[in-house]
């Protein structure tokens, strides 16, 4: 009997679409340019490897990002000078995600943010870890926990922790909606406190492979006999983008 031919080789991508990478990360994030992140606490997921991305937030801050592997990632944020005398900022930043088990993802980030004006610079190191618990097999929904510790010198007697808990819920292919709640607290020597409220943000995420855009609005949330009205029923508009490209 003759032997069966040969299988035929599979197709190449049709022009003009990207090729898909080849990686073990989850395909949350390589379908959502934007998945390392929620508004502003940064997920535990973590891209593919030699992905760069470009970001921008509210056309001021934009940033540049690359994954060194499929499991860490390196990052620089800056504010464009667009008048004079504008301060200098600039964060670099460093995540790793450390646990990938079943729909658990844990991330460790490591931060070193040094700001100048008038001459005069501050700079601080910020700690933190991120924990995403994954709704769908993809990882495209997912519910996400964030704390951060900010360190500005050896005698620092207080440490700030950022605190912060969201969602992101994937409700078409290229469409997710995204909640998140931001609050702060200081701890230290016979200090335990924290603000009276939270910062609230909700909106929709337009988001593919190669683009994503947030769109929505932040608001302070005050509790107790704290007063924090912005005046803005919606709160403050916010957007932000995200152009990325892949390791051929």
């Amino acid at each position: 009997m003759a032997p069966p031919p040969p299988a035929a080789p599979m197709p190449p991508p049709p022009p003009g679409l990207p090729a898909e990478p080849v990686s073990n990360v989850d395909k949350g994030i390589v379908q959502d340019a934007n998945a390392g992140r929620m508004w502003m606490a940064p997920t535990a997921l973590t891209e593919p490897a030699g992905t760069w991305s470009f970001s921008d937030y509210e056309l001021l801050l934009v940033g540049l990002s690359y994954a060194v592997t499929d499991t860490v990632s390196i990052s620089a944020n800056t504010l464009l000078p667009i008048v004079e005398d504008m301060p200098f900022w600039m964060l670099l930043n460093g995540k790793a995600q450390i646990v990938r088990s079943g729909n658990v993802r844990l991330a460790v980030q490591g931060a070193l943010t040094h700001g100048r004006e008038n001459g005069e610079g501050v700079t601080a190191g910020i700690l933190g870890g991120a924990l995403s618990y994954c709704l769908d097999v993809d990882c495209h929904s997912l519910v996400n926990a964030y704390v951060g510790a900010g360190f500005a010198h050896e005698d620092q007697s207080a440490v700030p922790l950022v605190m912060s808990g969201s969602l992101l819920y994937r409700v078409s292919k290229y469409v997710k909606i995204m909640l998140e709640a931001d609050t702060l607290r200081i701890v230290g020597n016979d200090i335990n406190q924290g603000v009276d409220g939270f910062l609230a943000w909700y909106g929709v995420r337009f988001t593919s492979k190669i683009i994503g855009v947030d769109l929505g609005f932040v608001k302070p949330i005050c509790t107790g006999d704290s007063d924090c009205s912005d005046g803005l029923v919606m709160g403050v508009p916010f957007v932000s983008f995200t152009y990325r490209s892949f390791k051929e």
